[in-house]
């Protein structure tokens, strides 16, 4: 009997957990899109097993070890914390306990809240377990905030853990709504319940003609509208959250954030285009994103303060030049990040835009290669857009968007002459940079497009 045991104990030991990978410390969740090897094959150390999403990109987790694939908690779609544990892998003969909760560690995401945060301990013993909190590092910075004692909260995560929303949840049944005293005695002689009002007044105070509205209750159109709404059914259901979340924050945020200003110029493109027909003629294959970017990079080396960043209370005038380059995938828009651009031959930056381009559209960029851009260039020129106002990548100063090239008819001198031409237009954070160094950088983008040979200068 002792014998049995003692094998039985150390099989146990011999399993390795299959963990979700930590992917930097303000990425607490990622989704799981597939496993590579359904549970019981044979899995290989080193070889990829599953495929997580981030709010970037998609990568490959690889095996931590070999052998074969059991206890299988999580399904794709799954909303998955770092480090939490998914499966594991065992020898073929290997005796396993039964799991201690047997469920899934997926955090349950709802369209309409937050995307949930966990983060989850190596638990080395049931003591330990329970002398520590869980929480995750946004939720322990909004309890912080708000002073809310974590003793207080109760985590919905795994194992117990608290998350943002539980945090949110908390303030919410903590909240009284306030009224004023006239306010509350028109809503008392009318009988209405004034705390599930909705206060228009400063911090959300319930006032006079909040208790009016909710006595003359819901307007015709009011009415018109709900009904409308409610007959209506929708094609689509699209959660927001991973790409599209964090697009939706970065918009919402630069928006409101910013003083943008855009300048837009009409620039003569003719000189640019035979040049791309002559690169093509010899062989070299470069697109016109190639060509604007290279010209920007060249045009940022003399207008530095338009390749600087916002970082807390400084403006940061970078030495580097990274340009992104706006890209439209199927997930969602995602920007590849060109590094040291002003210091690569047309060629190698041809190249590795195409590569770059074709792994974001393929979900496979790294987060290595979606950061650390100092200026972005989107192009729209493909869908026959002339000018329009990007909107600034944060926290860059300045975003460059590229119109279509095409043949108009133009005065040169006392002729009429067909050329092509190109829109230009720069967006930046006035808060940064003034309009006049702005407009010089543009200006200088233009003679670089309409005068391709001054690069060579």
């Amino acid at each position: 009997m002792s014998t049995l045991f003692d094998e039985s104990e150390a099989k146990l030991r011999m399993a390795t957990e299959v963990l979700v990978p930590p992917l930097g410390t303000t990425m607490d969740t990622v989704t799981l899109v597939k496993w590579y090897v359904d549970e019981g094959g044979m899995v290989r150390k080193g070889e990829p097993l599953f495929a997580i999403e981030t709010d970037k990109a998609t990568l490959d987790v690889e095996a931590p070890d070999s052998g074969i694939l059991r206890q299988v908690t999580a399904r794709p779609g799954d909303v998955l914390p770092a480090l939490s544990v998914i499966a594991v892998i065992a020898a073929p003969d290997e005796i396993l306990a039964e799991t201690a909760a047997a469920t899934s560690p997926v955090v349950q995401t709802s369209p309409l809240t937050s995307a949930p945060e966990a983060e989850p301990a190596r638990v080395t013993a049931a003591g330990e377990r329970r002398a520590r909190i869980l929480i995750s590092p946004r939720a322990r910075r909004l309890a912080e905030r708000h002073h809310i004692p974590l003793a207080e909260l109760r985590g919905s995560g795994p194992n117990g853990a608290i998350l943002e929303r539980d945090v949110l949840a908390y303030g919410q049944r903590s909240a009284t709504p306030t009224i004023t005293p006239v306010a509350q005695r028109m809503a008392e002689q009318a009988g209405v319940d004034w705390q599930r009002l909705q206060g228009s007044g400063v911090a959300g105070r319930i006032t006079r003609a909040d208790v009016e509205r909710a006595i003359a209750g819901p307007s015709e159109t009011a009415q018109l509208v709900t009904t409308s709404a409610t007959d209506n059914t929708p094609i689509e259901v699209i959660p927001l959250q991973g790409v599209r979340a964090v697009i939706a924050e970065r918009m919402a945020r630069s928006h409101s954030t910013t003083a943008p200003v855009t300048l837009t110029a009409l620039a003569d493109a003719t000189a640019l285009v035979a040049l791309r027909q002559q690169l093509q003629q010899d062989g070299i294959n470069v697109s016109y994103n190639d060509l604007f970017i290279y010209i920007a990079a060249r045009a940022l080396r003399e207008h530095r303060r338009l390749n600087a960043s916002l970082e807390g209370e400084a403006i940061k005038v970078w030495q580097r030049i990274h340009i992104g380059l706006a890209v439209d995938t199927e997930r969602g828009l995602l920007v590849p990040v060109i590094r040291d651009a002003d210091t690569k031959g047309l060629a190698q930056l041809a190249q590795e835009t195409s590569t770059l381009i074709a792994r974001a559209q393929a979900g496979q960029s790294t987060p290595a290669e979606l950061t650390g851009s100092t200026f972005t260039i989107t192009n729209l020129g493909m869908f026959g857009i002339d000018s329009f106002t990007p909107v600034i990548n944060l926290p860059e100063c300045a975003i460059l968007g590229i119109g279509r090239i095409n043949r108009q008819a133009v005065a040169m001198g006392e002729e009429i002459a067909v050329r092509q031409m190109v829109w230009l237009s720069l967006s930046f954070d006035h808060r940064l940079v003034d309009g006049a160094p702005a407009a010089r950088f543009l200006r200088r983008v233009m003679q670089l497009v309409e005068g391709p040979h001054l690069l060579m200068a």
